[in-house]
């Protein structure tokens, strides 16, 4: 699932330390949603994509999922695709949701003998859908303006 946004030895050192990547979750996405709030898209990019890619491996690491860590990594990668569609790289926003969606998937399956957290990831995967959606809606009536402007 990477995008290369962690570099390998970064990634090493989260992956066998759960505490630091928590909080390095935290920090990147704080950061991220900074810079977004400023418009700062490019900016936000970097901070975004370790967010992302640290929710994964806490995914990764967890024992037991928990709805605060399903929906941990839903927002990041929320996040994630939108900045990524601010910056016009819309086939990238819309493989984020897609990764997303897949890397949850299976933790559906995983989780049938917790009602609440099957919701919970269910939610999570339907609004990476509903996103994805409004982004791909958002390119086509883009692409119609273009085309009706020539």
């Amino acid at each position: 699932m990477s995008n290369n946004f962690l570099c390998p030895n970064h990634r090493q050192w989260l992956s066998s330390n759960p505490l630091a990547a928590h909080t390095h979750l935290r920090e990147t996405q704080d950061t991220g949603q900074f810079y977004r709030d400023q418009g700062a898209w490019q900016q936000a990019l970097p901070y975004l994509g370790c967010a992302y890619e640290t929710a994964e491996i806490i995914l990764v690491q967890a024992s037991r999922q928990t709805s605060h860590k399903i929906v941990d990594f839903t927002a990041s990668a929320v996040l994630l695709a939108d900045t990524l569609q601010k910056l016009g790289q819309k086939t990238m926003s819309l493989s984020i949701y897609d990764q997303a969606q897949r890397r949850l998937k299976p933790e559906l399956s995983l989780s049938y003998q917790q009602p609440k957290l099957q919701r919970c990831i269910l939610d999570c995967i339907k609004s990476l859908a509903l996103g994805a959606g409004f982004h791909q809606q958002f390119m086509h009536s883009q692409v119609q303006q273009e085309s009706s402007i020539h």
